[in-house]
């Protein structure tokens, strides 16, 4: 009986742990930039940090640019994934195109 039990409950965990969650997404400047971590202020005037890694996909008008292609007051938009319940990483950065002079 205790076997029984304990195969339904790893297979409910399999499930729980295959179902995607949405990714969240967040508009507003950037406040800051690292190798590592990107800052932004949203309307609401809130700072919200985003860990980059090798996975962060990070596009200007359709083409690839690196996380120090970013700068302080650039309007992007965040696709981010919770990581361990305590960090958000993000998945996407959008950044809107640089305003031609």
């Amino acid at each position: 009986m205790a076997l029984r039990a304990l195969g339904v409950l790893l297979a409910l965990a399999a499930l729980v742990l295959a179902q995607k969650l949405p990714l969240a997404t967040f508009h507003g400047t950037v406040h800051g930039v690292s190798k590592k971590q990107v800052t932004i202020e949203t309307s609401a005037g809130n700072l919200v940090d985003f860990d980059v890694n090798g996975k962060t996909r990070i596009t200007r008008d359709k083409k690839t640019i690196s996380v120090q292609d970013l700068a302080t007051g650039d309007a992007v938009t965040i696709e981010a994934k919770e990581q361990m319940e305590q960090y958000l990483v993000a998945v996407t950065i959008t950044a809107d195109p640089k305003p031609k002079d």
